[in-house]
């Protein structure tokens, strides 16, 4: 009778033993569900980009809820930035091919902020859509190569190069008349009124083209007593004289106490930034210095 006590006794702890077991795989496949779940949801909340960049305006702090479609952070790429600027319709124009597409003509961004002097190349690549409510022109985007050193937002100057243009005159802009005209030199040096046509300004210069202009003498200094049928007496580049050189800067040598002093006051000054001092005390450090940044250093020491 015993021994079937024990027997029984045994056989009960055997099976409380595999419940514990049963007990224990499902707590493992619970913690399973939880680490599944606890992946998924860090999967869910981790931000990835397709492409390196820069991070900005960044609006994330710890701790901060999330809501659903938040922007977080702008990030940009450097490699594909893009320049936007503004040309008129007339300058448009003349950048479109025979079908009317936007020419991929080459262009020069210059970042001149502070004498930077940041230089990129690239091609147009777009031109928007729509003008814009009260705009005027076309807005056009040239996509950069190479831009070390450019940011968004940086602004920049634009150069487009246009396609050339055959059998045409460079003359300064005063050589045009109001009525699309020049004074050409005609025979017994009387001047003739040639028309013409503008085709492009370029600072102080247009450029033209006209019937009979290739070889023809074109004044340049025009003035309302000038006049088809006048009689002049042509001033020419070549008989004006060569311009005078430029005379170098009044060099002087320093004392080494004089030279001292100037060094002091330079390095000392806090107004000066670090660039400009670099320059000067390049200059000073040579055997012979400018006077006239002598004479503007000792005027800020009192001397």
């Amino acid at each position: 009778m015993q021994a079937r006590q024990t027997v029984i006794s045994r056989r009960q702890a055997v099976s409380q033993a595999e419940a514990r077991v049963d007990q224990a795989a499902t707590r493992v496949a619970r913690s399973r569900i939880v680490l599944d779940s606890a992946e998924r949801d860090l999967a869910e909340t981790t931000l990835r980009a397709r492409f390196d960049g820069t991070l900005q305006a960044v609006t994330l702090v710890e701790g901060r809820l999330v809501s659903a479609n938040e922007k977080l952070a702008e990030l940009v790429d450097p490699s594909v930035l893009e320049a936007v600027f503004r040309v008129s319709t007339r300058q448009y124009a003349r950048l479109l091919g025979e079908a009317g597409q936007l020419l991929q003509a080459p262009v020069q961004v210059t970042l001149d902020a502070a004498g930077a002097g940041l230089v990129a190349q690239g091609r147009l690549s777009r031109a928007s859509g729509a003008v814009g409510d009260g705009q005027t022109g076309r807005l056009l985007y040239a996509s950069l190569e190479l831009a070390p050193g450019f940011k968004p937002g940086d602004f920049v100057t634009v150069k487009v190069s246009e396609p050339a243009l055959d059998a045409v005159a460079r003359v300064p802009a005063s050589a045009l008349g109001a009525d699309g005209t020049v004074l050409v030199l005609g025979a017994e040096d009387r001047l003739e009124a040639l028309p013409v046509e503008l085709l492009r300004r370029q600072d102080d210069d247009v450029l033209i083209r006209g019937e009979g202009l290739a070889g023809r003498q074109v004044v340049t200094g025009r003035t309302p007593l000038l006049g088809a049928g006048i009689r002049v007496r042509p001033l020419r580049p070549q008989q004006q004289g060569a311009a005078p050189e430029a005379s170098p800067p009044d060099m002087i040598e320093l004392s080494e106490e004089r030279r001292a002093k100037l060094v002091a006051a330079i390095e000392g000054s806090a107004r000066l930034p670090d660039a400009a001092k670099e320059r000067m005390l390049a200059e000073l450090a040579k055997e012979q210095v400018p006077a006239k940044l002598v004479n503007r250093i000792e005027a800020r020491m009192g001397g």
